[in-house]
């Protein structure tokens, strides 16, 4: 499976996975990752899994070590 589309992975048809292929930059394909790694992040800090969102972490500085220090701001509120 595709890590970025995996809709398209899972499309009814061949017909329907090229064209979400086609449709899609490399820049909106990033944006759904990060999205995702978000969400998993939020999962893993609601369960309290320290461990997963470890691993997370690793994964988040593989793919831009400036979404770490997002990571770490992740839910806490802004400064004024």
């Amino acid at each position: 499976m595709s890590p970025y589309l995996s809709d398209a992975d899972l499309a009814s048809t061949t017909l329907l996975a090229s064209k979400r292929r086609e449709s899609t930059t490399v820049a909106d394909a990033m944006a759904d990752n990060v999205a995702r790694l978000f969400a998993d992040f939020a999962a893993a800090r609601a369960a309290g899994r320290s461990d997963l969102m470890d691993l997370i972490r690793d994964h988040a500085y593989a793919i831009d070590p400036q979404l770490l220090a997002e990571l770490d701001g992740f839910d806490y509120p802004a400064a004024a």
